[in-house]
């Protein structure tokens, strides 16, 4: 088979080849034929995170997938298509993944679709229902309210009632009001500032922050303004290192060192919420827009520069390709290291090479 693997280096993005083991799953896992597989910002961040970087070099990137059950375990058998998140890699032929963190895609939804939802839009589902959003009444403010978790976290939103207010650029405002936010906020406008007019300070119960990191802008000082006395501000990513450390503590400690009122969001794949989500695809109340890539360099390089842009409407979705193992395989990928820097300005930047993996 073939995979496009970590290897932390400070180099460029490049692609070349080298032989890998095939995945054996262990008795509560499966094992997968990957489909599709879906790319995410943090698989450009992960080898740099202090963390988990020591678990990166030679693992395949990414973890949304869809695929073909080739070995099964418990309810699910060899031939059922199943889709969620693989902790071994998703951009590979085969991977393994725990049963817990799987889900039977439903007849009608197609494997690209699949593969588009377990990271970016679960996480935004757990956020707005964890911290009690999804209800009439409601209000939340989501900024990066075009990208992969923020347009979906509109619809969901939208969909159990809450009002909802979206921070995009000019250009989405349309893609944005047809998802369903109530009032669309234009941050190219010059002058542009929150609290305004649009989203008073104390109007919303929770914002929602797609964007916010240590190298984008940092909303957070200016958009707090806009939560009511209690509201949660939740962050995608963080503007400092010691706010994911306090996050991780958070959970292996019985009292809270987050600051107060703020979390950052981290996906939990579990069976029910992605049927959650399934069904809501299901019913229309949620629709994802997918740009379509081969896994080929050609088209991973493609999927990268869409995430390193971060002006991609929706979600990436690599489709895998039956490719001879002789073809050319290695290209310089020239965003590199300048580029990365945008996700991971103090640690360098990675190399990712695509593996031929004999079966």
């Amino acid at each position: 088979m073939k995979a496009c693997i970590y290897t932390p280096e400070k180099s460029e993005i490049k692609w070349s080849t080298e032989e890998l083991a095939l995945p054996t799953p262990a008795a509560d896992q499966v094992q997968v034929k990957v489909l599709t597989a879906s790319i995410n910002p943090i698989d450009l961040a992960l080898p740099v995170i202090p963390i988990v970087q020591k678990d990166c070099p030679g693992r395949p990137v990414g973890f949304d997938f869809a695929g073909e059950v080739t070995i099964g375990s418990g309810e699910y058998k060899k031939g059922d298509l199943v889709y969620g998140v693989a902790r071994q890699g998703s951009f590979c032929e085969y991977t393994v993944a725990d049963v817990s963190r799987i889900a039977r895609i439903p007849k009608g939804m197609s494997p690209v679709v699949a593969a588009s939802l377990p990271v970016a839009t679960l996480v935004g589902y757990q956020a707005l229902r964890d911290y009690g959003i999804l209800s009439p009444g409601k209000s939340v403010l989501i900024i990066g309210a075009s990208g992969g978790t923020g347009a979906s976290a509109v619809q969901i939103a939208k969909a159990h009632g809450a009002k909802v207010y979206a921070v995009c650029s000019g250009r989405n405002a349309d893609y944005v009001k047809s998802l369903g936010a109530d009032v669309v906020l234009d941050y190219t406008k010059d002058g542009f500032q929150l609290p305004n007019d649009q989203c008073p300070a104390g109007t919303v119960d929770m914002v929602y922050d797609c964007v916010t990191s240590m190298q984008d802008m940092n909303y957070e000082p200016t958009a707090r303004g806009t939560l009511k006395e209690g509201g949660m501000y939740v962050c995608t990513n963080a503007t400092n290192l010691n706010d994911w450390m306090a996050f991780f503590v958070d959970r292996l400690v019985p009292f809270s060192v987050q600051r107060p009122n703020y979390s950052l969001a981290l996906v939990d794949c579990n069976t029910k919420d992605l049927n959650d989500l399934s069904d809501m695809v299901s019913s229309g109340k949620l629709r994802i827009q997918i740009k379509e890539v081969p896994f080929t360099a050609e088209g991973c390089k493609e999927a990268v520069d869409a995430i390193v842009s971060r002006k991609i409407r929706g979600k990436v979705v690599i489709k895998m390709l039956i490719m001879s193992s002789d073809a050319p395989f290695i290209v310089s990928h020239s965003t590199s290291a300048l580029s990365l820097k945008r996700f991971v300005p103090s640690f360098g930047c990675m190399e990712l090479h695509s593996a031929i993996v004999s079966p």
